[in-house]
């Protein structure tokens, strides 16, 4: 047993997909029963960031394709709407999933 806390979701969640778990096996009890499990954890937890959020990942794409001049109007004018709209696009088509 142990007494550090259990870790947050995130690496309960990559653990137990490393583990081939799925996720049946993602809840602190296997985090305070499993040493194997615990170790695995703590790796996780002090050597990786957790994912960044998909709505994240969409906005910056988005942005970055703006940034290359994909949103410019017949006048080469910037269109914040079309980027906003490109951010929705890019999540509707799963991008960084």
């Amino acid at each position: 047993m142990t007494d550090k806390q259990t870790p947050p979701d995130w690496v309960l969640i990559e653990a137990a997909k490393r583990c081939e778990w799925g996720e049946a096996g993602i809840h602190a009890s296997a985090y305070t029963g499993n040493p194997v499990f615990r170790a695995l954890c703590d790796m996780i937890e002090k050597h990786e960031h957790p994912p960044v959020d998909r709505k994240l990942l969409c906005a910056r794409e988005a942005l970055r394709q703006g940034n290359e001049g994909a949103f410019r109007d017949e006048n080469g004018e910037w269109t914040p709407e079309q980027e906003i709209i490109r951010a929705i696009e890019l999540w509707e088509e799963g991008f960084g999933e």
